[in-house]
């Protein structure tokens, strides 16, 4: 069976130092701490198929709601100060199952918020399957990620899934390709959201081989 989560899940604690590198950020190591709806889910005697979310609820909130949470996730994925630093969004959602088959799409009003702040560009729909780098029509070559519907844990924390890829442009040339998923525990209070909780995701639930 595939597991979402196949290493230490860490907790991000406010003002961690980070280590930034070509636009991505990687929180320092700390001691880690389970990530509990997901290591029950993961590993238990559910026969399910989902990997992502597994007996988690959709959480149904408002467009900027969502916005700020996927923010939250990406502060954490990328140094979001870096003015060289271009996100863009693909619409399309991950699936609850191993692959990055599109499972719906992000609604309209979410991505407009999303687009109003100040960390993603544009938006951008790679092809899927595509060997090689990602290839998006934008001012700076940078990154586009795709995010999983938000599933509920409590009344103030949900988990998501963020997948990430290297994307050139025409004007920029060809790049190394770079590919990675995070999952997130983000708690949302007094209208802030925050990562709390992180932890990487296995190329087997992209579909891709080890």
């Amino acid at each position: 069976m595939v597991t979402a989560i196949t290493t230490r899940t860490t907790p991000i604690a406010e003002g961690t130092a980070a280590a930034r590198f070509g636009g991505m950020q990687l929180s320092s190591v700390v001691p880690a701490i389970a990530f509990a709806a997901i290591a029950a889910n993961a590993c238990g005697a559910d026969d399910s198929h989902d990997v992502r979310g597994r007996g988690l609820a959709v959480a149904s909130l408002p467009a900027d709601a969502r916005a700020r949470i996927y923010e939250a996730a990406l502060r954490e994925d990328f140094d979001v100060t870096d003015p060289s630093l271009s996100l863009l969004v693909d619409p399309r959602e991950l699936p609850r199952t191993v692959g990055l088959a599109a499972a719906g799409r992000l609604d309209a009003a979410t991505i407009r918020s999303l687009e109003r702040g100040s960390i993603i560009k544009g938006h951008c729909e790679p092809v899927l399957g595509a060997h090689g780098t990602a290839r998006c029509k934008a001012e700076l070559p940078g990154y586009v990620v795709r995010f999983s519907p938000l599933f509920r844990l409590g009344p103030d924390s949900t988990e998501l899934y963020v997948y990430a890829q290297k994307y050139d442009t025409p004007a920029s040339g060809l790049s190394q390709t770079l590919r990675f998923e995070r999952a997130y525990q983000i708690v949302s209070r007094g209208g802030q959201a925050r990562a709390v909780l992180e932890g990487r995701v296995s190329k087997e639930v992209r579909g891709e081989p080890r």
